[in-house]
C-alpha cells in the first residue's frame, strides 16, 4: 500500500467556499520512503484575500501570485488529483484534513465536477488524542516540538511532508504501525462522504440558529404595550420576567404574544436574567447560573395558569 499525504492552499475562503490555488502532496511506501513530492499551483480564478482583518496581517504563500494566476485552473489537474486520491493501494493523510477535503469538494462542486469520495486520517486529531491535549496543535508547533528540518510554510507539497514526518514521529513515540494507529484512535479516522453529511448539518444548525436570533431581536424591538386596566394582575404587575434559553426557543413564535399579555397585565418580559423577578422554565430543576438569589423559579404551565386567557390573543 502507498500513503498520501496532502495540503492545500486557498486564494481566498470565504463563506467557507475555498477556492483553491495549490495542492501539494507526498506519495511514500508503507515505511514512509518518500517515492513523489509534487507541489500543482492552480489558477483559484478568485481574489487573493490573504490578510487578517483584526490584525492586519495574513499568510504568505510559497510563490509570486503571478504563478498561481498564469497557472491552469482546477479542472486541468482534477483526473491527476483523482488518480492519486482514490488509488486503488493507496491511503490518505492530512493535517487538519477535513478543512482540506471541504475546499476540495466545494471545488468539485464549483467547477461542476464529481466530488471525490475517499477514506482519511486526520494527523491533528491523531496527535490531540495520543497527548491529550484538550486544543488541537498547530501544524509549526508540532514541526518545533519535535525539531524536524526547516520547510517553507504555506508551500503545499512541504506542508505535507512535514505532516508524514510528524505522523511518523508520532508513531514512534507510541510504539505504534499505522493500520494499530487507525484502530486505537478511531476519531482520526473518516470518509469524505460522512464529512460533507456533517457540515450539511452544521449549515442546517447554522441556519436555524440565524433564524431563531432573527426572531429574538424581532421580539425585543416590538413596541411595549400600555398596562391594560381591566387586566391588571397582582401576580404579574411589576414583575419582570425571564424565559430560560431553551424554553424561549421552544415558544418562540409564540413570545409576542405572550410578551403583549405579560404587559398588559402590568409586567415586563427580559431579554437578560440579571435583573429578572421571576424565572420562567421548561422543567422544575432548571436553574439559571446569573439570575438574583431572589428570583421566583415557575414552571410554564404555572405561569400560564396565572393568567386566565394567556393563549388568547
Amino acid at each position: 500500500m502507498n500513503y498520501v499525504f496532502f495540503d492545500v492552499e486557498c486564494a481566498n475562503c470565504l463563506n467557507g467556499e475555498g477556492k483553491i490555488c495549490s495542492f501539494g502532496y507526498v506519495k511514500t511506501d508503507e515505511r514512509f520512503q518518500v517515492l513523489k513530492k509534487k507541489d500543482i499551483l492552480i489558477n483559484p480564478n478568485a481574489p487573493f484575500l490573504l490578510g487578517n482583518v483584526k490584525t492586519g496581517e495574513g499568510i504568505k504563500l510559497a510563490y509570486p501570485l503571478f504563478r498561481f494566476q498564469h497557472s491552469y485552473s482546477f479542472p486541468h489537474y482534477y483526473d491527476e488529483i483523482k488518480k492519486l486520491l482514490l488509488g486503488g493501494d493507496t491511503y490518505c493523510f492530512g493535517f487538519a484534513v477535513h478543512q482540506d477535503i471541504s475546499y476540495l469538494s466545494y471545488t468539485c462542486k464549483r467547477y461542476s465536477l464529481p466530488v471525490l469520495y475517499f477514506p482519511y486520517f486526520d494527523i491533528q486529531e491523531f496527535e490531540k488524542k495520543v497527548n491529550h491535549r484538550k486544543d488541537c496543535s498547530g501544524l509549526d508547533t508540532l514541526i518545533s516540538t519535535y525539531s524536524l528540518a526547516s520547510f517553507t510554510y504555506h508551500r503545499s507539497d512541504d506542508d505535507a511532508l512535514m505532516t508524514m514526518e510528524v505522523f511518523k514521529r508520532l508513531l514512534e513515540q507510541e510504539h505504534l504501525t499505522m493500520e494499530e494507529a487507525k484502530k486505537k484512535y478511531p476519531s482520526a479516522s473518516s470518509d469524505t462522504a460522512t464529512l460533507l453529511k456533517r457540515n450539511e448539518e452544521r449549515k442546517k444548525l447554522k441556519e436555524q440558529k440565524r433564524l431563531y436570533q432573527e426572531k429574538v431581536n424581532a421580539l425585543f424591538a416590538l413596541p411595549s404595550q400600555k398596562t391594560d386596566i381591566n387586566l391588571i394582575d397582582p401576580f404579574f404587575r411589576y414583575k419582570r420576567f425571564f424565559f430560560t434559553y431553551p424554553l424561549l426557543q421552544k415558544k418562540i413564535d409564540e413570545m409576542p404574544q405572550i410578551r403583549k399579555d405579560i404587559e398588559r397585565r402590568g409586567g415586563i418580559l427580559l431579554r437578560h436574567p440579571e435583573n429578572a423577578s421571576v424565572i420562567v422554565t421548561s422543567k422544575k430543576e432548571e436553574k439559571v447560573r446569573v439570575a438574583p438569589a431572589y428570583a421566583k423559579y415557575i414552571t410554564y404551565e404555572e405561569f400560564l395558569s396565572h393568567g386566565k386567557g394567556m393563549k388568547k390573543k
